[in-house]
């Protein structure tokens, strides 16, 4: 990015740009888009959306960015807030990757329709190291609170299975973002990830 967007009516700017770009990916795919019509789109001038990007290729960079590291963000406040509980090491495994699950859930896949394309857009353009990075700092930090917080279920996801089921996680929610999956049921959907993350960790439990 040529300019940080440090004021809220820059951040505005930012969004819009990333939406309007994801709307006319949707609708007319990648070929045809150009930064005139990406800033038609967002309601401005060719020149403001120059003030922050040099290209369209620089907007999808920024784009995989800022989704990435607001996941990451929450997925990690989420681990700090487990790990300063006083009882974390008896916290509920269901319970923990229930909300992990679904922190990646919509952050990589599912939502309203906007976010969708936005998520959409992002795998498509995403490199392959920044698909290898992102898994990489989700497990390893997933792997940190489980190591710090001593629980005797979680202590069974070692190197290997947090590794596994990350890849495994990562690859149906690529899945179904890119394949524009319709769940019907987005609580099936879910209870369908924790369970297989259970499984692995050998507890049996009825999922609500």
């Amino acid at each position: 990015m040529r300019k940080q967007p440090v004021q809220k009516r820059a951040q505005l700017t930012i969004e819009a740009i990333f939406q309007a770009t994801a709307k006319l990916v949707e609708r007319d795919g990648m070929a045809n888009l150009t930064t005139n019509k990406i800033a038609a789109k967002a309601g401005f001038s060719v020149g403001t959306l120059y003030q922050y990007f040099a290209s369209k290729d620089a907007i999808f960079r920024a784009m995989v960015q800022h989704s990435r590291e607001m996941v990451h963000q929450e997925l990690s406040s989420f681990l700090y807030r487990v790990e300063t509980k006083c009882d974390a090491g008896e916290i509920d495994p269901e319970f923990f990757f229930r909300h992990y699950i679904r922190i990646c859930i919509k952050g990589f896949a599912l939502g309203d329709e906007q976010t969708q394309s936005l998520n959409r857009l992002c795998w498509l353009v995403e490199t392959p190291e920044e698909t290898i990075e992102t898994m990489r700092i989700m497990v390893e930090r997933l792997r940190a609170c489980l190591k710090y917080i001593q629980n005797p279920y979680l202590s069974r996801m070692s190197a290997t299975r947090c590794f596994v089921l990350n890849r495994s996680l990562m690859g149906c929610l690529r899945s179904t973002s890119l394949e524009r999956v319709i769940i019907e049921d987005p609580q099936e959907y879910e209870d369908a990830l924790v369970e297989m993350i259970l499984g692995q960790l050998q507890i049996r439990s009825e999922v609500h």
